[in-house]
């Protein structure tokens, strides 16, 4: 299946809101994982179906849902009805090629982002959708697989440590972005280290191997660009939003994480120039290559010119040409055509054609 693109023919000519699954299945099994928490206490377990899910919150208590695997659209839609999901937003859910970006409505806020990897092994970006709902006390994602992404949220909540155990349910959904947008930073960290590790071949070597990695990290930097470039534009709008479920005290840490994001796209631009860079000064080696080898081969031309003249002269069919009985003739031809070369060289070399 494509990277850039998913198949979208199993909801062609489908009615808005209509559950159809977009993307390729990585789990054989849906998996429901639970963490409720408080300053005091916590517990996590793992249930069988979204009946199980505790229906009243206390308040001061926060109740995270993670939902593994989105090929189950019959789970999904329970989902919705237990947390009050708009049909079109669980339409995005289930569209694992959803762009990043976050919707508004009386009950809850969702976010749609991206799980970002770069695999140094086989030099690809790989991404898996991840759907994040904030309602009053609860946050619920929706993941394609499960991933260690959120490992440390989740020991931040076993250890007390910070501030998780003492917020809302808004702070985890900021601490589950925020640890997103760090793993955008490590993946295209960890992908412009290669590519800044082959200047030097890109320099100096123009092997097909060469154009190869160019073209890999060039499709990388895209995947990644297209990923990660919506992000701007839901900051902006998270930052300007008045929703009731986001406390004030935590757009402050909005705030960073614009920023973050800032320096996440401004990387990732700088790669992209990178990549293109990389791909003109290879094509430039390649025709300077070419344009040196001409210049032999029009130099040794050049000197072959006069000497295939004098050698035509010389052997011309008439019955009169005295030189052809002078003793020395065949010495003083050769002596004749050396000279000429060697002054066409020196010529050449004066004029920095060699």
């Amino acid at each position: 299946m494509a990277r850039f693109i998913k198949s979208r023919k199993k909801s062609h000519g489908t009615t808005p809101g209509s559950l159809i699954f977009i993307g390729s299945q990585k789990m054989d099994k849906p998996e429901i994982h639970l963490i409720f928490f408080n300053k005091e206490t916590l517990e996590e377990k793992q249930v069988e179906s979204i009946d199980e899910i505790p229906e009243t919150i206390p308040e001061g208590s926060v109740l995270w849902v993670n939902i593994y695997g989105l090929q189950d659209t019959e789970l999904i839609s329970k989902a919705g009805e237990r947390f009050s999901i708009h049909p079109l937003e669980l339409e995005d859910i289930l569209n694992t090629d959803q762009r990043p970006k976050v919707t508004e409505n009386e009950s809850n806020l969702t976010f749609f982002l991206k799980i970002l990897q770069y695999h140094e092994n086989t030099g690809r970006v790989t991404g898996d959708q991840i759907s994040i709902v904030l309602s009053k006390n609860t946050v619920v994602t929706f993941q394609e697989k499960p991933v260690h992404y959120f490992d440390p949220v989740r020991e931040r909540i076993r250890n007390g440590r910070g501030r998780i155990r003492n917020s809302g349910a808004d702070y985890l959904a900021y601490a589950l972005i925020d640890t997103l947008v760090d793993g955008y930073i490590h993946s295209i960290e960890s992908l412009g280290s290669s590519m800044e590790n082959m200047e030097t071949e890109v320099l100096h070597i123009t092997q097909n191997s060469i154009l190869e990695k160019i073209y890999r990290h060039k499709t990388n930097v895209g995947y990644i660009r297209k990923s990660v470039f919506p992000l701007k534009e839901m900051m902006l709008n998270l930052n300007k939003t008045e929703s009731q479920l986001i406390q004030k005290k935590t757009t402050t840490f909005l705030k960073d994480l614009n920023d973050l994001t800032t320096q996440v796209l401004e990387a990732v631009e700088v790669y992209h120039n990178m990549a293109n860079d990389y791909l003109n000064i290879y094509h430039s080696n390649v025709s300077n290559r070419t344009n040196d080898v001409m210049k032999v081969l029009t130099i040794f031309a050049s000197i072959f010119i006069p000497l295939t003249f004098i050698a035509g002269v010389y052997g011309t069919n008439f019955d009169y040409l005295p030189e052809l009985h002078f003793r020395f003739s065949y010495f003083i031809m050769w002596a004749i055509m050396i000279v000429i070369a060697i002054v066409m060289l020196f010529y050449f070399k004066r004029k920095n054609w060699l």
